[in-house]
């Protein structure tokens, strides 16, 4: 795990919960509007990288 990224419950695309951080994090928004941040993860079975979308208070 990288330092200073905490762990996120995501679900993977197996449909299983797992405790994960990102390898990457960034904000989609609209110009002008508040937008949503995106995580990038790595299933550890598959081995499979996949988006989802991080809670408001996720650090950038």
């Amino acid at each position: 795990m990288p330092a200073g990224k905490k762990s996120v419950k995501v679900k993977t695309p197996n449909r299983k919960e797992a405790e994960l951080s990102p390898e990457k994090v960034w904000l989609l928004a609209p110009k002008g509007r508040k937008g949503v941040k995106i995580g990038l993860f790595k299933d550890p079975e598959s081995g499979k990288y996949f988006r989802h979308k991080l809670p408001d208070d996720y650090p950038m």
